[in-house]
């Protein structure tokens, strides 16, 4: 019966451990979608302050389209280790991420951070019946955002 009751524990023990692995796995798409959703609401709400000022636009609503997530590139340090012996010479390579003590606190140290990549911007204008608005919003949004002027659509609303 001990051994019953210790199979049992164990086997419990791994039931609330997955639902813990599968909390930190939804806890980190929710930031990662947060991330992209946060630099995808900066973008709109910059190219919709900037599009308003075109003359003869109007009244505008713009949409924006991101592929993938905000990521973060650290630093790391690359630490060689070199074994001669007699007839052969091996290296090794050991990676590790730098770590700054920041407020009380260790942190990685960032690099850089890789934003998503804007795929399309739908741009809605009261002004978008005329075509010297549109030329000027297409060639506004492509300029701002270095994308093509294929993957702006502005359309009357």
């Amino acid at each position: 019966t001990i051994g019953v009751i210790g199979m049992i524990l164990i086997l419990l023990s791994e039931i609330f451990q997955s639902a813990d692995d599968n909390t930190s796995k939804i806890d980190e798409v929710e930031e990662h979608y947060s991330l992209s959703s946060t630099y995808k609401d900066k973008i709109q709400s910059e190219l919709l302050s900037i599009v308003k000022k075109i003359d003869g636009v109007g009244e505008v609503d713009i949409l924006v389209t991101v592929d993938g997530t905000t990521e973060y590139v650290y630093a790391e340090e690359l630490d060689t280790q070199s074994d001669e012996s007699e007839d052969k010479q091996s290296e090794g390579y050991n990676n590790k991420i730098v770590i700054i003590d920041e407020n009380g606190s260790q942190k990685p140290l960032i690099k850089k951070i890789v934003e998503p990549k804007v795929t399309g911007v739908l741009v809605v204008c009261s002004g978008g019946d005329r075509y010297e608005i549109i030329e000027k919003v297409y060639r506004a949004v492509s300029t701002a955002l270095n994308i093509s002027s294929s993957s702006v659509c502005v359309v009357k609303g």
